[in-house]
């Protein structure tokens, strides 16, 4: 269990019970919205924000093991 993923999951949380993702789809955007921020980016020689898409499958199985 990481502190990310632990903090992520309060982020998740918060945006369902006090934010108003109260849809599947609000819900989706907002879990959608943090990964964004939450996982590793590099910028690209042309100034595009790139994710690291292993990052983000670290981050998701770090959160299946809570």
């Amino acid at each position: 269990m990481t502190e990310r993923a632990n903090l992520f999951m309060s982020f998740v949380w918060d945006q369902r019970n006090h934010q108003g993702a109260d849809t599947e789809e609000k819900l989706v955007a907002a879990i959608l919205s943090l990964a964004a921020e939450y996982v590793r980016s590099y910028t690209a020689q042309d100034s595009r924000i790139v994710l690291d898409r292993n990052d983000l499958l670290e981050l998701a199985e770090e959160i299946k093991s809570l």
